[in-house]
C-alpha cells in the first residue's frame, strides 16, 4: 500500500488541438482545483506516430495512477499491470449506423474490448452512458463510477434583465444528430433570431435560407467567447438525437439561461426537472415550448432559478472532488 498521502497521476490526452478541446478543458479544471492535494501531469499522443506506437510509448509516461481522458482508450494496452482509469463520456461514434462491420469491429476491439482488460475503474459521464457500457461489454457495474462533466468557472451567472424583441436561440455543436433541423422547421415563421455555433450542413443552410430565418454561424470560440455567447442569447437549445451527457445544458444553466433539451437519454437525465422537454422528432412540441419561454416571464424566471439550482450539482469544485477520491481509493489500493 502506498502511504504518501499525495496521488501521483498522469492525465493522458489524444494529440493536443487547437479547436474541439472539450475533453482537455474539462481535465485541466481538475488538475487546477486538485493542485496541492494531488501531483497531475499531463502526456499527449504525438500526432506524427502510429496510435500503435502512441501505445507503445505510453509506459514512459506512467504514474502511480494513469487516468486516459477520453478518445484514445487504446493506451491502456501499453499500461497493463498499472492503476489505470479510463474516462468514457458517449458512444456516439461506436453506436453510428454509418460504419462497415469491419470500422464497427475494430473499434470495438481496439478502443473497447482490449484496453477495458486493462483498467482499474471506468469514470462515465452518466447513469446513461453507464448503462450501455455494461450492455455492451459486460463490464463489472462495481468498476464503473459515474462522475459528471463540470461546469468550467468561465461560465459565470448573469442576469438577464429582459428578453430581447426577436428573441434569441443560441445552439452549440454541429452534425445531425444536434438537430438543427428541427429547430429551424420549429422556427419558422416565428420571429426569432437563431445563434449557431458550429458548421451547418449545405441542406440546413439553405433551409435557413429559404425560410428566411434570421441567424449568425460562428465557430472557433474560446470559451469566454462561448460565455459571451451564452450572455446574449435569450434561451438554450440542445434537443438532439443523441448526447452522451449535454454538457450546454448546464453551462447555459450556470449563466442564468433556460434550456430547451431533448426527453430522451443523457439529455432527460441531466436536464430533468430544470429544463423544458420535448420530443426532438416533433418540430411543434420545439415550437411550442420557444414560444412558451418567450411570452410566459413567470415561466421564464422559473425555468432559470431551477437551472441554477441544477447547475450547483455540476460545480467544478464538486466534481473534482469526486475525481480526487477516486484517485485516493486507487493510491490506496496495494500496488498492481
Amino acid at each position: 500500500m502506498n502511504l504518501s498521502k499525495k496521488p501521483s497521476v498522469t492525465h493522458f490526452y489524444r494529440e493536443p488541438r487547437s479547436t474541439g478541446v472539450s475533453i482537455e478543458g474539462i481535465f485541466r479544471t481538475v488538475k487546477e482545483d486538485l493542485a496541492g492535494r494531488a501531483t497531475i501531469k499531463n502526456a499527449y499522443c504525438d500526432p506524427k506516430l502510429s496510435r500503435l506506437r502512441n501505445t507503445l510509448n505510453a509506459s514512459n509516461y506512467a504514474n502511480d495512477i494513469n487516468h486516459i481522458t477520453g478518445d484514445v482508450n487504446f493506451l491502456a494496452m501499453g499500461l497493463r499491470g498499472r492503476k489505470n482509469i479510463l474516462t468514457i463520456h458517449d458512444f456516439g461514434y461506436y453506436e453510428n449506423p454509418v460504419h462497415s462491420r469491419l470500422k464497427h469491429l475494430f473499434y470495438h476491439t481496439f478502443w473497447f474490448a482490449l484496453p477495458l482488460r486493462h483498467i482499474s475503474v471506468v469514470t462515465v459521464v452518466s447513469e446513461f452512458t453507464k448503462e450501455k457500457l455494461i450492455r455492451y461489454f459486460h463490464y463489472p457495474e462495481a468498476q464503473i463510477r459515474v462522475i459528471p462533466d463540470p461546469v468550467k468557472p468561465v461560465f459565470r451567472y448573469t442576469y438577464k434583465d429582459q428578453l430581447a424583441d426577436k428573441p434569441v436561440i443560441l445552439m452549440l455543436g454541429s452534425g445531425k444528430h444536434k438537430n438543427l433541423d428541427g429547430l429551424i422547421e420549429a422556427t419558422r415563421n416565428v420571429g426569432i433570431h437563431l445563434d449557431i455555433v458550429g458548421w451547418p450542413a449545405p441542406d440546413e443552410l439553405e433551409k435557413l435560407k429559404s425560410y428566411g430565418i434570421s441567424h449568425t454561424i460562428s465557430n472557433k470560440l474560446s470559451d469566454e467567447e462561448v460565455f459571451q455567447r451564452y450572455t446574449q442569447c435569450d434561451m438554450l437549445y440542445i434537443a438532439s438525437h443523441y448526447e452522451g451527457f449535454g454538457m450546454p445544458i448546464i453551462e447555459a444553466q450556470a449563466v442564468g439561461r433556460p434550456v430547451i433539451t431533448s426527453n430522451i437519454g443523457a439529455m432527460r437525465e441531466v436536464g430533468e426537472g430544470s429544463a423544458l422537454l420535448v420530443d426532438p422528432t416533433n418540430p411543434t412540441d420545439i415550437r411550442n415550448a420557444i414560444t412558451r419561454l418567450a411570452g410566459d416571464r413567470a415561466l421564464y424566471g422559473a425555468t432559470v432559478n431551477r437551472g441554477l439550482r441544477n447547475a450547483a450539482r455540476f460545480d467544478h469544485k464538486v466534481v473534482s472532488e469526486q475525481y480526487l477520491n477516486l484517485y485516493m481509493e486507487l493510491h490506496n489500493m496495494p500496488g498492481k
